[in-house]
Parts: C-alpha cells; structure tokens; sequence
C-alpha cells in the first residue's frame, strides 16, 4: 500500500485514537500505547506550531494518560469536551457544556450490561455499552440505548464493537470546526486520519475547511503504517 502524500507545512493535524495512533484491543482498558508515541506527538507539534489534536471518544483525563498529554489540543468525547491546557500558549475556548444523561439511565445501562454480559464505560456526557465479548448482543444493546433517548436530547451512535449513548449535535466534525476556529489551528490546512464510522465526520469537516482526510485500513493498513506517515512528517519539518 502507498502512503497518501505528505500535507503541507501549514496542516492541522486531527487524529483519532484507539485503531489510529493504538491498536484496538479486547477490551478498552487493555490497549497497549507504543512508548514512541508521545515523543512522536511532541515533536509533531514542535513542527506544526502546535497544530496538532487528538478527537477520540474516549474521555479527556483517559486520553491525556493514554499519551501523557504532549503539548497537544484534545477533543474527547467525540468533541463534547475540548481542552488545551497542555499547548502552551493556547487560548481555545470549550465548548458549550452539554446536557448530561440523567443517573437513572446510567442506573438502567448499568444493570443492562451486567445482566447481558456487556462492558459498561461511562463517560461525562454519555455512557457505552460494549459487547466485543459477546458480538451477538450488538443489536440487543443498541435497541435498549434507543429505546433511553427516544425523543430527547441524545443520539446512539454505532462504534467498534459498541453502541454510544451522547448528546445529539456534537461529533468529530464540530470538533474540528470549533479548534480550526482558534490558534494555532486557525488558517491552516486541516487533515484527519481516523478508522471508525465516527471519524468521518471529522474528515467531512476538513474537506469542507479545504482540507483532507484519511481512513485505516483505506488508506493506512494500520497504526504502525500512521506512525510512519507522521515521522516522515516530523523530519520533514525539521530538515
């Protein structure tokens, strides 16, 4: 497989997480994170003026840890959360806070999942079921997180192996116009590269921005072949 062009020095950088940058594992809390990998986001910022963000579903504080925080942008949750306090210099704004779920549907998820054999993870502004374990459950799941929101101020969004339970109007692709607002991200040519059904949303936002995106195993067959990508990025700016 050919790798996609390198973008031009002015690119913005947004990167998905689990699948893209890691490999997925069987269970969310069992990835293992390259030890390359926060050095490699580090000096990606370096060379792009800290350009440079991470939009996962995962939670803010699980993602910093997961990449212990280089000086990057995050976008977590889906982009309901976005925080900067590891770039410095960065003045970029959250988000508007969004309507939280209320207890008793995590109450209701929680029993649901220990009762079909599911994986419950629990999230600020949401909630996931995961049944990477038992497969068969996946649509079992996503009725029973459909059946919660019906007519209220939250969607169920399908994921690996998952069913996601967030607020409606808030993705990847809001994510990105909302940093492509602001330093350093302003005027520059934004590329996403992620591997899920979510992250199209955000590489529809870049190209609407004038940027691009790509997709594993479409374009990536995989997280080492992304890494690679982003070296040759890094040394390029730095040469």
């Amino acid at each position: 497989m050919s790798m996609p062009p390198l973008p031009p020095p002015h690119a913005a950088l947004f990167l998905d997480l689990d699948g893209t940058l890691i490999e997925i594992a069987p269970r969310p809390d069992a990835v293992v994170v390259p030890l390359h990998l926060p050095g490699l986001l580090a000096r990606l910022s370096d060379r792009l003026g800290g350009a440079v963000a991470i939009v996962t579903g995962r939670g803010l504080e699980v993602a910093r840890a997961l990449t212990s925080a280089p000086p990057i942008a995050y976008a977590a949750e889906h982009g309901t959360i976005i925080d900067a306090s590891s770039l410095p210099g960065a003045t970029i704004p959250p988000m508007p806070p969004p309507p939280t779920p209320p207890q008793a549907w995590r109450d209701r998820a929680t029993a649901f999942a220990d009762a079909e054999g599911l994986l419950f993870e629990p999230k600020q502004y949401g909630f996931v079921l995961h049944f990477r374990a038992n497969p068969e459950k996946g649509p079992a799941a996503t009725a029973f997180l459909e059946g919660l929101v019906a007519g209220s101020d939250f969607q169920v969004m399908p994921a690996h192996a998952a069913a996601e339970l967030r607020p409606k109007g808030l993705d990847k692709g809001s994510a990105v116009r909302w940093l492509m607002r602001h330093a350093p991200f302003a005027g520059r040519q934004p590329v996403f590269i992620g591997d899920d059904v979510t992250d199209q949303f955000g590489i529809d936002a870049c190209a609407e921005l004038g940027g691009t995106g790509y997709r594993i195993p479409m374009d990536f067959p995989g997280p080492a072949a992304v890494h690679d990508w982003l070296e040759r990025i890094a040394g390029r700016m730095a040469a």
